[in-house]
């Protein structure tokens, strides 16, 4: 699980840049720029675990922009789809996933999943509370 795949300095430049505007709350730029690791990812027949890992993290970006919305079926959707492709918080995929701490992830966006498919969300979590 700690084995992961190299990345080209463009791929690493997307993934830092995504990073950095997660961690500012810019959930759409950061998936922008993942979306692009991914196409080079796939283009390049990486590994499909980490094709798949980087559409994971593209998603908990998408999940974090509907919490923000208070979009509950856009939270549920979200986190089965990246759940399906890095785990859930009591079993992830990966230990790390370049430089992202998957299972500190899955831990740290959990309680919105939670809030969301409560009887009455509070939409009260501050997104901006998880970082990267």
């Amino acid at each position: 699980m700690g084995v992961t795949c190299p990345l080209s300095q463009q791929e690493q430049r997307w993934l830092d840049a995504g990073i950095i505007k997660f961690n500012t709350g810019k959930y759409w730029h950061a998936h922008e720029d993942w979306e692009e690791m991914w196409k080079s990812l796939k283009a390049r027949e990486v590994e499909q675990r980490y094709v798949l890992g980087i559409q994971g993290l593209i998603q908990m970006t998408a999940l974090m922009l509907q919490y923000e919305r208070q979009k509950t079926q856009g939270v549920i959707k979200m986190w089965s789809k990246s759940t399906d492709k890095i785990g859930s918080p009591e079993s992830p995929l990966f230990e790390m996933l370049w430089c992202v701490d998957v299972p500190k992830l899955l831990q740290d966006v959990h309680p919105f999943h939670s809030d969301a498919i409560a009887e009455e969300p509070k939409w009260n979590l501050n997104p901006n509370a998880v970082q990267m």
